[in-house]
């Protein structure tokens, strides 16, 4: 989740942003209020707050302890509903508003990086289907595997391709779109190397079967909280 140099974290900054301010708000504490629990100056939990501040190991530890949480639950983007937090009714706003913000294909290519799930469905079909696969970007290319006889696996032409993450407490997450064309992967040594490189199936069975999908658009949303002083 993040690299270390120096003693200073570059962990998902949004990510972390997100978790802070829900921890905090869940908690009930001001700004000012944690700054005095956690020892450390409001500014700079404004800009943490806000994405930007520079994060190091000793400073999330003790805003993590002033949480009551962990500095490894904050730094995986993990929210977690507060001691004795009440459900929230779905009919009551969120605290803070939510800004719904159009992804580049860079930053959509980026994100399908984070996961090895993905849902494949087929473009056009006489029985519409939609369904999770294994997968690894290959080459630019979406590739997945599946088992003979099983929808997925005779999956050719038009498809589409989705991935996404969400955090319900967070009222936070991102989805990326691709449709493209699909053809089954037959080149043996293809078959061996992208065997090799993706991780073990998340379901028992065995899945021999690879399909290669060319992207033809790239599409991506990501919601992102309007983050604001308290």
């Amino acid at each position: 989740m993040h690299d270390e140099t120096a003693g200073t974290l570059r962990p998902d900054h949004l990510a972390l942003a997100v978790g802070v301010r829900s921890r905090r708000r869940g908690l009930g504490l001001t700004l000012r209020q944690l700054a005095r629990h956690a020892d450390l100056p409001v500014t700079w939990l404004e800009e943490l707050e806000a994405g930007s501040a520079p994060v190091s190991h000793a400073a999330l530890a003790s805003v993590a302890g002033a949480l009551g949480t962990s500095a490894e639950r904050l730094l995986s983007g993990a929210v977690d509903a507060p001691p004795n937090h009440a459900p929230t009714d779905p009919s009551t706003p969120a605290p803070d508003t939510r800004e719904l913000v159009v992804m580049t294909e860079e930053e959509c290519r980026a994100r399908l990086l984070l996961h090895e799930v993905g849902r494949v469905a087929p473009a056009m079909t006489p029985e519409p289907f939609v369904l999770p696969v294994d997968y690894l970007i290959d080459r630019g290319d979406v590739v997945f595997r599946s088992v003979a006889g099983s929808h997925p696996a005779e999956l050719v032409g038009r498809v589409a391709f989705e991935v996404d993450d969400l955090i319900r407490f967070a009222r936070w997450g991102w989805s990326v779109l691709i449709i493209g064309d699909a053809e089954p992967v037959t080149d043996p040594t293809d078959v061996d190397r992208l065997t090799a490189a993706l991780p073990p199936t998340w379901s028992d069975g065995t899945r021999e079967l690879w399909t290669r999908i060319h992207p033809g658009a790239i599409t991506g949303r990501r919601l992102r909280p309007r983050l604001g002083g308290d």
